[in-house]
């Protein structure tokens, strides 16, 4: 198997400096170049650099433009807004590496592990629940294949809020999920505040997806409303078979 030669802007300060920040941000395009301490130009260059050898990639944002006014000018709101697509790595190894390995490589080539193993006892949740969210999608649509295939996934962000995962079957059913890998059952009260955020932001979800790795409260258990799907760590077996 051929190796892919990696270009010479890998080898770079700035190239690193966006490594660490997708790393470390949210993902959206303008946050990672304010962390990345890099222009327009230079990040355009360097992203492209590093998804030509298959490292990072871009989800680009689902949101609806606002319809513009009768006189053509936006609201003021708006004006301070910009609709950013989200730099995300192509391998869930590549962020653990930037994540965790690459600000201690000095002293772990020194033989000296001591805060590689500290950010990793306090970051590791974080770092996981991106997995989460990932494995999540992939398990929706093994839920819906049989019936009502997915035909888009993907997370969700819109200038009011942002989704673990927004789902459209075949049908145009839509599915809002929300991922917690978290220490605790799930309440129903996140079904709650689940609808508002789905409210405020426009969208009219067909089903409601909670995915959670402790389990869920007695009273979500119980619940007949066949528009709320539970998914505890077991369903996730699915996705091995």
């Amino acid at each position: 198997m051929r190796t892919k030669v990696l270009p010479p802007l890998m080898e770079e300060q700035q190239s690193r400096r966006m490594l660490r920040a997708v790393a470390q941000s949210d993902g959206k395009t303008i946050n990672v170049l304010r962390r990345a301490a890099l222009s327009r130009a230079q990040g355009h260059g360097t992203y492209h650099a590093l998804r030509q050898v298959g490292v990072l990639h871009k989800e680009h944002s689902r949101e609806t433009p606002p319809k513009p006014r009768a006189n053509g000018k936006k609201r003021k709101e708006e004006r301070r807004y910009t609709v950013q697509a989200k730099i995300k790595f192509t391998h869930p190894f590549h962020r653990f590496w930037y994540t965790f390995v690459v600000p201690h490589a000095k002293e772990i080539e020194a033989g000296e592990y001591g805060r590689f193993f500290e950010e990793l006892e306090v970051s590791l949740d974080r770092f996981v629940s991106f997995t989460f969210e990932e494995l999540s999608n992939a398990l929706i649509k093994r839920a819906f294949e049989s019936g009502d295939p997915v035909a888009e996934e993907g997370t969700y962000w819109d200038r009011h809020n942002e989704f673990d995962l927004l789902a459209k079957t075949r049908s145009d059913r839509m599915i809002i999920g929300e991922c917690k890998w978290k220490g605790h059952k799930v309440c129903k009260s996140l079904v709650s505040k689940l609808k508002s955020k789905c409210e405020r932001s426009g969208l009219k979800p067909d089903y409601y997806a909670l995915f959670s790795r402790s389990g869920f409260s007695k009273e979500l258990q119980s619940c007949n409303d066949p528009t709320i799907l539970c998914f505890e760590l077991g369903d996730f077996e699915k996705l091995l078979a």
